[in-house]
């Protein structure tokens, strides 16, 4: 398997475009996404922090891969997660920069974590904050996992 070239930006979306999960053509801005990596990834049992706006992984999942791809430069091809704590979700979710498959567990060890699988066979595992987390103690977390 190889890794999947990452497509030039469309000149005519604006930066940070990420298609709805609704209409994978049609692009839809949204806030970038709010996502602290540790700076030694691969050696703590966390490689960072990710704090969505929603339980909706249709919506997050595109601002989360491109976070990633502009920090890692590489995208997420899978995501496994918990499904108690979020909404229904597809299979697979088309982003700006292609296709994130999603697979859930019923029940985890740490549902309150995500393992990514990325094009370039980097694994990282993320602490999620819920989204209703208070700003203050989020911004306090997402500070300590650099």
């Amino acid at each position: 398997m190889h890794a999947m070239p990452v497509p030039p930006p469309d000149a005519t979306s604006p930066p940070g475009a990420v298609p709805s999960a609704a209409d994978p053509t049609a692009p839809a801005t949204g806030p970038p996404s709010r996502l602290a990596l540790s700076r030694h990834l691969g050696v703590d049992a966390c490689d960072g922090v990710w704090w969505p706006r929603t339980t909706d992984l249709g919506i997050e999942v595109p601002l989360l891969d491109v976070a990633v791809q502009e920090r890692l430069y590489a995208r997420i091809a899978r995501i496994g997660y918990e499904r108690g704590p979020w909404d229904d979700a597809p299979s697979r979710v088309h982003t700006s920069l292609g296709i994130t498959h999603l697979d859930w567990f019923e029940h985890s060890r740490y549902p309150d974590h995500i393992m990514l699988s990325l094009t370039n066979y980097q694994r990282l595992v993320l602490t999620v904050l819920p989204p209703g987390t208070d700003g203050d103690a989020a911004r306090a977390t997402l500070e300590s996992a650099v």
